[in-house]
């Protein structure tokens, strides 16, 4: 399966942002496979996609999961904890990962509207 897609009707070389630094390191097999798509296209243009895979949880900002500690028993002490991270300048991912280790309610939500049903 290529990581490489080519967008005849928008004259584009498309490909995602992982493999994009994968094929900046000179000489790997996705920097050669990029480069061999350049040489059959020359006229087209390189576009770097985004995935939209943690799109699920847009709009579950800091504010909504602090929001949804104070609601429960445990709030005090969640939201000491949800402070410290904070705190420590981790990324949202990472603090994402943690709201919903804590609120595995949260964990099979597929869409939006589920996460806020959920809540």
């Amino acid at each position: 399966m290529s990581n490489i897609n080519i967008n005849y009707r928008n004259n584009t070389i498309e490909i995602s942002k992982t493999f994009a630094k994968s094929a900046g390191a000179y000489g790997t097999d996705a920097y050669n496979e990029l480069a061999s798509a350049r040489k059959d296209f020359p006229n087209f243009r390189l576009v770097v996609k985004s995935s939209n895979s943690n799109n699920t949880f847009k709009g579950m900002d800091y504010d909504f999961m602090k929001n949804y500690i104070s609601c429960h028993d445990d709030a005090e002490e969640r939201t000491k904890a949800f402070d410290k991270l904070r705190e420590k300048d981790l990324r949202y991912g990472e603090i994402k990962q943690w709201f919903i280790a804590t609120y595995p309610v949260f964990k099979d939500c597929k869409t939006r509207a589920d996460w806020i049903l959920a809540a």
